[in-house]
């Protein structure tokens, strides 16, 4: 498995510690783990490593938009129709804005590939007083859990498909809560974030190819 982890600013701070789950998990299941984690999650080192490990799963985390994912200081790290080959017969999952509506496509489009990812945009809510102490939020832990889902999905030995509609069932499940919530003055505010998230997440390509 290799998973980038950039870490520059707020938000990918954020990614990059609730990623940590993720990391214990696939070692305690022996899955080696490249970790490119703040400089390293660049383009040189990225091509790099898939070319040499040849990994089944790639976990992208950090900005993007429709035709690309990016890592460290937002340098592009795969492209739609630059480099998207490199994703070629791998399940890939992308923590990023809006990426699965062109680069998604272009990737699912190979035979034997998965593309995992966001349609529009990803989006979690802060906790002002946890913004130095990212896994103490809450707030955002609600959002990072049920995406974190997807991976431990797939380390448990679900299809692709399965690990998706796993992360919709956890969202729609806190959502539930959420709106029945009493005591929590934005309990609303974020189930509609989590219902967007929900809402765009989507599993292209081949919905049956497992790690």
């Amino acid at each position: 498995m290799i998973i980038t982890r950039p870490e520059y600013d707020v938000s990918t701070r954020y990614l990059s510690a609730w990623s940590k789950e993720i990391i214990k998990e696939a070692k305690r299941k022996n899955i080696e783990v490249i970790d490119l984690h703040a400089e390293k999650a660049s383009k040189k080192e990225f091509e790099g490593r898939v070319a040499k490990k040849d990994p089944d799963l790639v976990v992208l985390n950090g900005y993007g938009n429709t035709y690309c994912v990016t890592g460290h200081d937002e340098e592009v790290l795969v492209r739609a129709g630059h480099n998207s080959e490199l994703l070629r017969n791998r399940i890939t999952y992308a923590v990023s804005c809006s990426s699965a509506s062109v680069l998604g496509n272009e990737v699912a489009s190979f035979p034997y590939t998965t593309y995992i990812g966001y349609t529009d945009d990803f989006v979690f809510p802060l906790s002002q007083k946890c913004i130095r102490k990212p896994l103490q939020d809450e707030r955002a832990g609600r959002c990072l859990k049920i995406s974190n889902h997807v991976v431990l999905s797939l380390l448990k030995g679900h299809s692709s498909g399965e690990a998706v509609q796993r992360s919709k069932r956890m969202a729609q499940e806190e959502i539930n809560k959420l709106l029945t919530s009493t005591g929590d003055a934005e309990a609303t505010f974020d189930a509609r974030i989590l219902w967007w998230n929900l809402r765009n997440q989507v599993c292209l390509g081949d919905e049956n190819k497992k790690i």
